[in-house]
C-alpha cells in the first residue's frame, strides 16, 4: 500500500515511535491516532473479549468481526448488509486453476469441503467497501504461501525492502540456503546495513516485495507505467489466475498489474494512508494469509474509522468511494495462524524429485514460518485501460 503521506506505509514494529504515525493532518484531528494507542498494548485475548462484546468499551463501538457480524449489527442495525451466495463449481475450478497454474503445486485436498456459501458483508458508511470471511479455502491459502515463497520473492524484477541495504542473493530464496549464511551490506552508498544472517533476514528484517510495477518508496510513485519493463514487469500468472478466476464473486473486474505484499510480525503496525499512485481508480483487493489483526478503514481522516477483525483466508475489496478510503492495520498478533497452515505437511505434499533438495529442506520451516506471520498481498490495477 503506498501513502501520499510524509511516511512510509511500511509495515513498522508497536514500538516506532509515535512520529512515524503523524501526517499532514495535525494530530488533534487524526482519528486514527487514538486506536493505534489504544491497540499498541493490547492482548489477543482482550481483543477476542472486544469482539465478543459490544460497546463495553468506547474504542469497540465500531469493531466489526466479519464471522460474527450480528455483534456489529446490534450496535448499527442500519449501517451492515449481508448477501450470501453459494460456492459454486465455478469459483473451485477456478481455486483449482491458480494451484495448477502455480510453479510449484501442492497436492489439493477434497475442495468441496469447503463452506457452502460465501458471505459479502458491505456499510453504507463506507460505501464500496466488501468483506468476504474465510473466502479461501485452505489448500488457496498453503498454495499462496508457497508461491510468495518460491515463485513471488525470488525475481531480481521484484524488489523489496532489502535490497538497499543488502547484497541479496539472486534469485532469492528464501529458505533456500541455511539461516546462519551470512548476508552482505549492499555495496550501494546509501547502504548503512552491516552483516547478518538470512535467517535474520527472514524472520525479522523482510517488510515487503513489490509483484509488477514496481512502486518506489521514496517519490511515492511508479517510475513508469510502461507495461513490459523491468521497472513495470508481466504479473505473475498464478496469481492473475487465481484474482480473475474470482472476479465473479468481486463484481467489478481487476486487471492485476501490481500488487505490494507485506510480511507483519507480532505487534506491527501499518499507518493511515491512501493508495492514490495509479491512474486507474480499479478496486483494490487485499488477501490475508497467516496471522490475525485489525484492520482500519475510513472515508475521512478525522472521523473514527471502522475496525475490522481480519483472519486467515479473508479478502477485503475497497471501490467506489472505500477506493481512496485511508486504511492501516492497528496491530497484528502472533501465533494466531490457523493449525492448516502453520502444522501443514508442506515437503510431504510436493513431489520432491521435480525440485532442488535445498528447496526441500527449506519447506520443513514453512509452518513455523507463518506461524507467527501475516502475509497481505494488496492488488491492484495501474492502468486506466
Amino acid at each position: 500500500m503506498q501513502s501520499n503521506s510524509t511516511h512510509s506505509s511500511t509495515p513498522m514494529t508497536s514500538s516506532s515511535p509515535p512520529s512515524l504515525l503523524s501526517s499532514q493532518t495535525p494530530a488533534s484531528h487524526n482519528a486514527f491516532r487514538p486506536l493505534y494507542k489504544f491497540y499498541r498494548h493490547l492482548s489477543y485475548e482482550k481483543f477476542d473479549e472486544l469482539c465478543y462484546e459490544p460497546g463495553s468499551k468506547l474504542e469497540s463501538r465500531t469493531l466489526l468481526d466479519p464471522m460474527f457480524p450480528e455483534h456489529y449489527e446490534e450496535l448499527h442495525p442500519d449501517d451492515i448488509s449481508i448477501a450470501t451466495y453459494p460456492f459454486t463449481v465455478h469459483v473451485l475450478e477456478s481455486f483449482s486453476k491458480f494451484i495448477h497454474a502455480s510453479q510449484s503445486q501442492i497436492s489439493v485436498g477434497n475442495m468441496s469441503q469447503c463452506a457452502a456459501t460465501i458471505e459479502e458483508i458491505t456499510l453504507k458508511s463506507i460505501p464500496g467497501l466488501r468483506i468476504y470471511p474465510g473466502i479461501l479455502t485452505p489448500d488457496v491459502q498453503r498454495q499462496l504461501i508457497v508461491n510468495v515463497i518460491e515463485e513471488y520473492l525470488p525475481p531480481e524484477t521484484h524488489l523489496t525492502n532489502l535490497h538497499l541495504s543488502y547484497a541479496v542473493p539472486q534469485p532469492f530464496q528464501l529458505f533456500g540456503l541455511p539461516p546462519d549464511t551470512i548476508i552482505a551490506p549492499s555495496d550501494m552508498p546509501t547502504a548503512a546495513a552491516t552483516s547478518t544472517t538470512l535467517g535474520n533476514l527472514r524472520d525479522n528484517k523482510l517488510r515487503w516485495v513489490t509483484l509488477g510495477g514496481q512502486y518506489n518508496w521514496t517519490t511515492k510513485k511508479y517510475p513508469t507505467f510502461e507495461p513490459h519493463t523491468r521497472e513495470f514487469p508481466d504479473f505473475p500468472a498464478s496469481l492473475t489466475t487465481l484474482l480473475k478466476g474470482a472476479s465473479a464473486i468481486f463484481k467489478d473486474k481487476i486487471n492485476p498489474e501490481a500488487s505490494i505484499i507485506n510480511f507483519y510480525s507480532d505487534g506491527d503496525i501499518l499507518s493511515p494512508h491512501q493508495d492514490i499512485a495509479e491512474l486507474s481508480n480499479a478496486d483494490l483487493v487485499s488477501v490475508n494469509l497467516g496471522c490475525e489483526a485489525v484492520f482500519f478503514c475510513g472515508l475521512a481522516k478525522h472521523k473514527a474509522p471502522l475496525q475490522v477483525r481480519v483472519r486467515s483466508g479473508d479478502i477485503i475489496v475497497m471501490g467506489g468511494q472505500s477506493r481512496f478510503a485511508w486504511h492501516g492495520v492497528g496491530r497484528v498478533w502472533d501465533k494466531t495462524t490457523p493449525d492448516y497452515l502453520s502444522e501443514f505437511d508442506y515437503p510431504g505434499n510436493f513431489d520432491q524429485e521435480k525440485i532442488a533438495d535445498n528447496v526441500a529442506t527449506g519447506r520443513n520451516c514453512y509452518g513455523q514460518w507463518i506461524l507467527s506471520k501475516r502475509i497481505n498481498l494488496n492488488v491492484r490495477q495501474m492502468l486506466d485501460t
